[in-house]
């Protein structure tokens, strides 16, 4: 669950560090609700990232 300012689609991945794990959807709609099952273990450090779909340069990072 995420809050937004911004109207339209958002982007959803999973990183470590710089390295992309996994995209978790490419476009969906930015109403603060996705529900995802990782294919992975999950560890500390890794982190999702959530940004405008219109526009990479607005984003939110939540640290695992």
């Amino acid at each position: 669950m995420w809050r937004d300012n911004f109207g339209g689609d958002v982007s959803i991945k999973l990183y470590d560090g710089n390295k992309l794990i996994q995209n978790i959807s490419s476009r969906t709609a930015s109403d603060g609700v996705y529900e995802w099952t990782p294919r992975i273990s999950v560890t500390e450090g890794y982190f999702i990232c959530i940004s405008s779909w219109k526009d990479r340069n607005i984003f939110g990072q939540l640290q695992l």
